[in-house]
Parts: structure tokens; C-alpha cells; sequence
């Protein structure tokens, strides 16, 4: 009967063994927190999202590109009929740094209700001039 148990007990401990690995090597390889909203800009073009327009409220530097600097924007945005506050990463060129304030509205690109995927695909600088 013991010869069971160990039996069982060693055959329980490998497998808690290949389930801590398998979630250890997938977690190298999935980005997390503000990795992945700089991969879900960066692959904006390829996935299935609405867009809505938000308001920025506040600004923060991620990383630099030779194509210009990621930034994590803060804004508030309603979704099904809800404001919500939430946040998502944006490429800027350097020229347009200094152009940021609060207010300035941004077009957003979600994917789902709960914002499974979220990024801010365009900023609108001037009013005035609007893209159709």
C-alpha cells in the first residue's frame, strides 16, 4: 500500500513540476505590463479593434526608438456608455513631444468590452485639421 502511495506521490510531484516550467517558459516569452502595451502598438495594424476617442490626462516616458519615444498615456474614455480610465502606450516622434498637454484628445483601438487590447492609434494636435 505504501509502494502506491509513493508511487502516486512521486508521479504527483512531477507533474507540479512540469506545470511550474511550462508557466515559467511561457512567462519568458509573453511580454507583461508596459512591454505589452508597447507590443500592442506596435502591432496596432494587425489585430481586429474599435476605435473611440479619449482625453488625455496625464504622460509618462517608456522607451526611446530611432523612430521616436514611447509614452504611457493616461486618459479617460467611455466605453458602453461607461467612463472608464484607463491606459495605453503611443509612439511619438520627438518633434511633437513638447505639443502633449492635458485635454488633447486621442483616438483609441480596443479590442473587446473589458479592453482585452487597448492602444492609442492617432493623437489629435489641432483641431482645426481633421484626417477623413
Amino acid at each position: 500500500m505504501t509502494d502506491l502511495i509513493a508511487k502516486k506521490l512521486k508521479l504527483f510531484s512531477w507533474s507540479i513540476l512540469a506545470i511550474f516550467i511550462y508557466l515559467f517558459i511561457k512567462g519568458l516569452r509573453e511580454p507583461t505590463g508596459d512591454a505589452k502595451l508597447i507590443q500592442y502598438r506596435a502591432t496596432l495594424r494587425d489585430w481586429y479593434g474599435l476605435e473611440k476617442e479619449g482625453v488625455l490626462e496625464i504622460w509618462v516616458p517608456l522607451k526611446s526608438t530611432p523612430k521616436g519615444e514611447y509614452f504611457l498615456f493616461h486618459f479617460i474614455i467611455v466605453i458602453d456608455r461607461k467612463t472608464q480610465k484607463k491606459k495605453a502606450a503611443a509612439l511619438i516622434n520627438a518633434s511633437d513631444i513638447e505639443r502633449l498637454k492635458s485635454g488633447l484628445k486621442l483616438r483609441i483601438k480596443y479590442q473587446g468590452l473589458l479592453t482585452k487590447k487597448i492602444a492609442v492609434a492617432d493623437i489629435v494636435f489641432d483641431e482645426s485639421f481633421q484626417e477623413t
